[in-house]
């Protein structure tokens, strides 16, 4: 079961993550710096639009830190085809988060989008797919 402690982290970051978006009331400090404008400079319907999209955000966060999470127990049980889940998974979650933070931080460079944190997932999931596999 050790073999399988990168994905578990991994699992757990995005399960963080996703409760941080979830609970959040306004929007990041990235955010805010990319837009150039405070939260409460912005229009009340606004906020709930924005607000709407970072709940989105973070339910797909949760929801793959748990998909990680149960696929890694079901290839521990012997589920062959789980790393192949795992790696999908990963690819449709982390990979428009991390495309979105590039272009975030395109716009912005030092407004500090979650760059290293969404590649640091992928590095982590690919990492422990490959540990599982081989180790």
């Amino acid at each position: 079961m050790i073999r399988f402690g990168l994905l578990a982290i991994a699992a757990l970051m995005g399960v963080a993550f996703g409760l941080r978006y979830l609970t959040a009331r306004n929007w990041t400090p990235y955010h805010a710096a990319v837009a150039g404008r405070r939260w409460e400079d912005l229009d009340p319907n606004v906020q709930v639009v924005v607000l709407g999209l970072v709940h989105i955000v973070g339910g797909c966060f949760l929801t793959l830190g748990l998909a990680v999470g149960f696929l890694a127990l079901a290839w521990a049980g012997g589920a062959d085809w789980a790393p192949w889940a795992i790696l999908a998974v990963t690819a449709t979650g982390l990979g428009p988060a991390l495309a979105t933070a590039l272009s975030l931080r395109a716009i912005r460079p030092d407004a500090g989008a979650p760059v290293l944190p969404a590649l640091a997932a992928i590095a982590l999931i690919i990492a422990g797919t490959a540990v599982a596999s081989f180790g």
